[in-house]
Order: structure tokens, then C-alpha cells, then sequence
């Protein structure tokens, strides 16, 4: 028989002290864990499942309850901010993820929060930046100087490049309204450039005298690595580029050669390149043995090419160029430049073939047999094209023309009778719009019947 719980408001649980130390046996790490418990068949009927009202007078913490120690946040007490901070900031933390790795580490102490903006949002508390001391924390738009009183203050410190300015920001001295990414902060409120917002007399032009030697500079752009001219375009607008390196070098250095030999890949510009003639190209590109546009494409696009060989011929030797058939040595014409049999003539030869369906127009357009004057698709090639059946000649003909084309066949092929009909038709000597068995296709109870 099922033990019947106590009520818990009729005083009848064991004394507050009895309780928590029968609690305190039961070794429970956490909340959680005492939730799976008062839920089980295993928590006797004097002990409350909700202690925390039971015993209101003497409720102190659930840590107290479970004898764990644990003090819940609000509960606990807390080092003061100013003193918080400095701890925070002695750990040289640089983001949110290492802090929320840190706190929840055992190296935290007890008096530290994990959460600091709710433990100090009425003391001192501005933002997880400013409690780590990182000096990029964005400042709110609330108490943000105005960009006007930002730029005097900056441009009292005689600061000469924005790298000054970072550098300045880490030592720590930054009035907290100023905020450090100054370019977001203020991009619509006033701002033009860092010369402006540091007061640095702007270098309009660049000359031998400002800028370092060619060969140091180009050594300078070599070691960033950058891969194509439009990386050196957005590296040249940044505040990482050193003042002497030019934005535009090939207007202040004599030995500028390409974009390619400044940052270091090598790369030609196509307008800038000298290519072989007509002629050579076309000697060198028939002994790679290709045989289509797609595989000429293929290998520009291998790394194998080399540079003085265009891979956009048809631009590059519009006056020369005929045919991708010609260049390559394949002799193919592309198809709005071939010439074509007539379209009665290409019906009569395809029909001859005695294919029966699309797919084996296809697999024979494949084989290679196909003549270059009878198109792979007749019907974007012939404004007489109907179908793919009459294109084969699968669809039976008419009774009227059955009867006109019949006895040319039957002169030709020596037929005589039924059964030499119906032999040359298994022999494939009869065309394929002629059925098998003509006195039964066109008999006048079949037709009835396909009329139905």
C-alpha cells in the first residue's frame, strides 16, 4: 500500500534541523538532483518535498538544504566592483568566450560573479570590456562624446597615425566616453579620415622624398602575402599600410613594372601582355591534341598555359580567328556555320538507317558515323522538321501514300505475295512508316476501329 504524504502546511514533517541532516545523508550534488528524488518513492512522508516552504523560518540556501555549500548569485556576497574590476583585468582576459571559459573554471573565486552585469549593474557596471580592460569596448551611442569633443581631446595628444592611436588606447589612459573604434563611432557624424580626426597634416602627394626606395617597398608588399590587385587595393586604403608605402605605386616609381610584380605573384595583366602570334598559337594549341571549346577551357584553367598564350583567342586574334576547329586542328564548325543537306535529302538517308526511337538517333549521333552534313538536332536546324517520328520515318503512313510508295517497293524487292511481304518486313527490307501486315493496318474494320 502506497504511503500517504504528508501535507506539507499540517505540521506534522520532522523538525527543520532532523530533516536537512537526513537530506545531508542522502549526498545530492544539486538542485536537479533533489528534484529527481522528492519526485521518487523514496523520500519518506515527513519530509517535505518543497522544504523552502515548509520550513520558511529557518530556510537559509539550498547549498544549506543539500549540504553542498552552494550559495545561489543572488545570495551571495560579492567583492566590490572597483575591486572586482581590477581582479578581472589582472587575468589579461580579451574577450566574452574567455571569461565564460574562466568562470566557469575552478580557478574563480567564490566572490567573483559569473554573471558581473547583473552583480554590479547598479555599481559601477558599464560593459564586459571595460570590466576585462580591453580597450576595444564599444561605447554607447548614450555616452559617447560628441565627434566634435572626441577630436579635440585626440588631436591634443599629437598623435601621428592610427597605429599611435591603437597603441594609446591599450595603455589604459582613454576617458571611457572616447570611444577606441572611432571610425564606426562617429562614420556619419562627422567623420572624414584619421588625418583629420588626429590633426596630421595630410601628404597630398607622394614623392621620392616621402616614400621608401622601390625595391624596400616592393619587399615590404611581398611579405603581406596578398593574392590578387584587388587585395592590394583594400590593404592600400587601410590604416594597417605604412604611411612611405604608396597607394599608387606605379605613379611614383620608375622601375613600377605590373601589379603582379609588386605584390609578388607574378601575374600579368591580359592588356599588359605580350602574346605569340596568330599563327604560333595556333601551332602550339593543335599539338595538345584537344578536341572542343570546354577542353581548351579546361586547360587555361590547369596552371599548364603558358603566359604568353591567350586564353581568350577569340578577343585576343579577332582579325585572325575563324573556327575553335580551325585552332585547335580538329576541323569541327560550330553549328550555326555548317551547311547542311536539304531537309528531304537528311530525312531520306536517316530513315534508311531504320532506327526506331530518339535514343537511337542519339547513341548513333555518338558513334561517330553520322555524315558533318546531316545535323545532331534537326530540329532546330530545319523549319520543316516535325517530329522525331517522321524525322526516323516510325510513323505509319497514310493509306494514300502507302498506296502510292507500295508497289515501288514491291517492283524493287521482288514481292509477290503476302508471305514476301511479310518476310521483307522482318528482314528490315521494308521501311518502318510501312506495317507489317498492310492489308490488315488498312482494312477498312481496322480503321473503324482506330476511329473509335
Amino acid at each position: 500500500m502506497k504511503k500517504r504524504r504528508v501535507n506539507q502546511y499540517d505540521g506534522h514533517f520532522r523538525s527543520f534541523n532532523k530533516a536537512r541532516k537526513f537530506v545531508h545523508s542522502l549526498k545530492l550534488e544539486n538542485v536537479p538532483d533533489w528534484e529527481e528524488y522528492r519526485k521518487s518513492d523514496k523520500i519518506p512522508v515527513d519530509i517535505p518535498t518543497n522544504p523552502n516552504r515548509a520550513y520558511k523560518k529557518e530556510w537559509i540556501t539550498w547549498g544549506d538544504w543539500l549540504g553542498t555549500g552552494t550559495i545561489a548569485n543572488r545570495n551571495r556576497k560579492f567583492r566590490p566592483f572597483e575591486e572586482a574590476r581590477k581582479f578581472a583585468r589582472s587575468l589579461k582576459l580579451k574577450n566574452q568566450d574567455e571569461w565564460m571559459e574562466y568562470s566557469k573554471s575552478d580557478e574563480r573565486p567564490s566572490d567573483i560573479p559569473t554573471n558581473p552585469h547583473n552583480a554590479y549593474k547598479n555599481d559601477g557596471w558599464k560593459s564586459l570590456g571595460d570590466f576585462l580592460g580591453n580597450w576595444r569596448t564599444r561605447v554607447p551611442a548614450s555616452r559617447r562624446a560628441s565627434f566634435e569633443k572626441a577630436r579635440k581631446f585626440v588631436r591634443s595628444l599629437k598623435l601621428k597615425s592610427s597605429q599611435e592611436w591603437h597603441e594609446y588606447c591599450k595603455s589604459g589612459e582613454k576617458p571611457d566616453d572616447i570611444p577606441a573604434d572611432a571610425y564606426r563611432s562617429y562614420i556619419n557624424k562627422g567623420w572624414k579620415s584619421w588625418d583629420d580626426f588626429l590633426g596630421v597634416k595630410k601628404i597630398r602627394k607622394y614623392t621620392k622624398d616621402n616614400t621608401r626606395p622601390f625595391n624596400e617597398a616592393r619587399e615590404f608588399v611581398h611579405l603581406l602575402k596578398l593574392k590578387t590587385q584587388d587585395d592590394w587595393r583594400t590593404y592600400a586604403k587601410s590604416d594597417k599600410r605604412p604611411d612611405d608605402i604608396p597607394v599608387a605605386p606605379e605613379q611614383i616609381y620608375k622601375e613600377y613594372k605590373n601589379g603582379g610584380d609588386w605584390i609578388g605573384t607574378g601575374t600579368i595583366a591580359a592588356r599588359d601582355r605580350e602574346y605569340r602570334s596568330f599563327n604560333e598559337s595556333r601551332e602550339f594549341a593543335r599539338k595538345l591534341g584537344l578536341k572542343s571549346g570546354t577542353e581548351w577551357r579546361d586547360y587555361c584553367k590547369s596552371g599548364k598555359k603558358p603566359d604568353d598564350i591567350p586564353a581568350d583567342i577569340f578577343h585576343t586574334y579577332s582579325k585572325e580567328f575563324t573556327s575553335m576547329g580551325d585552332f585547335l586542328g580538329t576541323g569541327t564548325i560550330a553549328n550555326q556555320n555548317r551547311k547542311y543537306r536539304s531537309f528531304s535529302e537528311a530525312r531520306k538517308f536517316v530513315r534508311k538507317l531504320g532506327l526506331n526511337s530518339s535514343t537511337e538517333w542519339e547513341e548513333y549521333c555518338k558513334s561517330g558515323k553520322k555524315p558533318d552534313d546531316i545535323p545532331t538536332s534537326p530540329r532546330g536546324s530545319y523549319k520543316e522538321f516535325k517530329d522525331m517520328k517522321d524525322w526516323l520515318g516510325t510513323t505509319m503512313l497514310s493509306y494514300e501514300e502507302a498506296e502510292k510508295q507500295a508497289p515501288i517497293l514491291v517492283n524493287e524487292l521482288g514481292i509477290e505475295t503476302k508471305d514476301d511481304w511479310e518476310k521483307a518486313s522482318r528482314e528490315g527490307k521494308i521501311p518502318k512508316n510501312f506495317p507489317a501486315q498492310p492489308w490488315e493496318y488498312y482494312s477498312e474494320r481496322y480503321q473503324r476501329g482506330r476511329k473509335k
